[in-house]
């Protein structure tokens, strides 16, 4: 049915008509203006899941300073860093052939072994982390605090698992490339095979860390077992290598404010970014991405699973549903009346006893019974028969209509008259 098309005036004061899906098509278009308008709207939140994160993941921080520490010393202590002219042993300039790079590999021996201890803590923050972040790009009703702790209940054993085992692995295949280094820097024979493993393990790195950044995504929206989830993360990860490196770049941004040096103001800022919002914002843009993965590979292989939630596509036009009235089976039911006289509910007295408590479930079920009898009865007599003829014909008349209606008010006006018990 067309609309009535109103005046000017009438147009301006009540504004545009709203259609079905008016409250849809106000939300963004695509995850790029999802993105940009969860940053908008939702400053405050993302402020408060950073520092709900952050005490879970300062860890992290800690032990790379620990390990930039722990270089520097190893480094003043080491041979090279000594006035070798005077008052010490002149030492061959070749047995110093990968001195720092030994020293390299040595620090990172510790550092991810006590990274590996650490998991158990930070896998807690990026577990409720990631499933807050998720609701927030659904456009759901976000409550950081308790979805922060129901994303950790719900979420903590898988990401816990991946985590571990992301650690694990990256922890061998950095150590390999400080091994190559070493190889490398003494001048073996071998030299090019070991840059090629150099380059290989760099490779093999980034690709763990893609890896890894799927798993926390893919955990917090699909419910699938550990093994499931590492193929699946896999697939997703060599089958879109382009478009996952250059969005594991961009959500790695807010963290370049880390490369300022020390002595600078700037990176007074830049610590001041890093507290309030660096990781929820890597969150975000890493699982914004991500949605828009699932989206476009996985939803459509996945029952049940909801395409495009938190935006708007252009140019989907959604079929609405024709309304066609279907007979229930409770309207289709008869119901018998019940009256004083035929039905009788045992009572209970003042003081009852467990023998006063079985009549009155007896009673209850013998009206139960009754009820249902009384329904197979009369729809046994009403087959084949009009429900609009059975429906007049039984429709009371305007005489008994007074009657019944003033039927209670005389009982109501008439107290003394009391149930059976």
């Amino acid at each position: 049915m067309a609309r009535k098309r109103k005046g000017i005036f009438t147009r301006i004061i009540e504004g545009p008509e709203r259609s079905e899906d008016y409250a849809r098509k106000t939300l963004p278009s695509n995850r790029w203006a999802l993105g940009w308008d969860l940053f908008k709207t939702n400053t405050g939140k993302l402020v408060k899941i950073n520092l709900l994160t952050i005490l879970f993941v300062f860890p992290v921080f800690l032990l790379f300073y620990f390990r930039e520490l722990l270089l520097k010393a190893q480094a003043f202590e080491s041979v090279f860093s000594q006035n070798i002219g005077l008052g010490y042993p002149a030492i061959p300039s070749a047995n110093l052939l990968g001195v720092q790079e030994a020293i390299v590999f040595n620090v990172d021996s510790v550092f991810f072994l006590m990274l590996f201890v650490a998991t158990f803590y930070i896998s807690i923050g990026l577990a409720g982390g990631f499933y807050v972040i998720r609701n927030l790009v659904w456009t759901e009703g976000v409550f950081v605090a308790s979805d922060f702790w129901r994303g950790v209940k719900k979420n903590y054993g898988l990401v816990l698992r991946s985590s571990l085992l992301f650690i694990f692995l990256f922890g061998i295949m950095i150590l390999t490339v400080d091994l190559c280094s070493v190889q490398i820097a003494q001048n073996t024979s071998l030299k090019w095979l070991f840059i090629i493993f150099k380059v290989v393990g760099i490779v093999v790195s980034a690709i763990l860390v893609i890896c890894y950044l799927y798993s926390l995504t893919v955990g917090v929206t699909y419910k699938l077992s550990f093994i499931a989830l590492l193929r699946n993360v896999t697939i997703l990860t060599i089958g879109l290598i382009p478009f996952n490196a250059v969005f594991a770049v961009l959500a790695c941004v807010p963290f370049l404010t880390l490369l300022i040096d020390a002595s600078s103001i700037f990176f007074a800022l830049g610590l001041i970014v890093i507290i309030l919002l660096s990781i929820s914002l890597f969150m975000l843009i890493w699982t914004n991405y991500s949605q828009w993965v699932f989206d476009e590979v996985v939803n459509d292989t996945v029952a049940g699973a909801k395409k495009y939630r938190g935006i708007h596509k252009k140019g989907e036009v959604k079929e609405t549903e024709t309304f066609v009235y279907k007979k229930t089976i409770l309207t289709a039911r008869p119901v018998k009346p019940i009256t004083d006289d035929e039905i009788e509910i045992h009572a209970l007295p003042e003081s009852y006893s467990r023998a006063d408590l079985i009549r009155l479930q007896e009673s209850k079920d013998f009206m139960i019974q009754d009820s249902e009898r009384y329904a197979e009865e009369k729809l046994k007599e009403l087959e084949g028969k009009s429900a609009v003829d059975e429906f007049m014909a039984n429709a009371p008349s305007q005489e008994k209509t007074q009657d019944t209606v003033n039927t209670p008010q005389k009982k109501w006006q008439n107290p003394k008259k009391k149930g059976k018990k």
